[in-house]
């Protein structure tokens, strides 16, 4: 159903924590999504490389010399995962070509996962303290509409750590995270309308440059 197209990101910095907020309407039954946010949860703690495949198409480099998109890539470099704890960690070098590049950060993260009032809220809390992160989450809401509509609505938390709050302004916070965000809610969408990610809801969002 074209006609149903992503909501627009919405994004509030208050005690120097960056909040989004990001809505998808799928045309797609309520278990039909709940298993692509089981799978993008599960990939992300286990085999983030495999969310290249799908979830993170088309977010790779896109502005070239003259964009600020890239100004933030991450290179992973080893998962674990515990499925009785639902805990795991990855292993990230993070480049920054205007500051550094930062190698083999360990980030640990668990899932989570409730249902109140048929919205079910399924989440992952990241765990990392130092000069890049000190605390980030994420929590899709899955919400039946009627017939074979739902709702998908993704809440994600990021405080970055002092010195790396320094480089990452609100405009590059929109520029680097901002379209990436529509573009992995529209590949989930994708994902479970048609069982497979080809970018045809494909993010086409304006450079900021103020």
């Amino acid at each position: 159903m074209n006609l149903l197209i992503i909501l627009a990101v919405f994004t509030t910095f208050t005690h120097m924590t960056y909040h989004s907020q990001c809505e998808v309407f799928i045309d797609a039954p309520l278990e039909t999504v709940n298993k692509a946010v089981d799978d993008f949860i599960y990939d992300m703690q286990t085999d983030i490389r495999h969310l290249g495949e799908w979830a993170f198409k088309c977010t790779g480099e896109e502005g070239g010399h003259d964009s600020d998109r890239d100004a933030i890539a991450i290179v992973y470099k080893e998962t674990f995962y515990n499925p009785e704890q639902k805990y795991g960690y990855i292993t990230i070098d993070v480049k920054v070509p205007a500051l550094r590049t930062f190698r083999d950060i360990k980030i640990s993260s668990w899932m989570r996962d409730t249902t109140i009032n048929d919205v079910r809220h399924a989440g992952v809390d990241i765990d990392y303290s130092g000069s890049l992160l000190k605390m980030a989450d994420g929590t899709f809401h899955v919400k039946p509409l009627k017939d074979n509509l739902t709702s998908l609505t993704l809440d994600l938390n990021v405080k970055f750590g002092f010195f790396f709050n320094l480089f990452v302004t609100r405009r590059v916070y929109r520029n680097v995270l901002e379209w990436r965000l529509q573009q992995i809610m529209n590949n989930i969408r994708e994902y479970a309308e048609d069982g497979k990610v080809d970018c045809k809801y494909r993010v086409k969002a304006e450079i900021i440059r103020e």
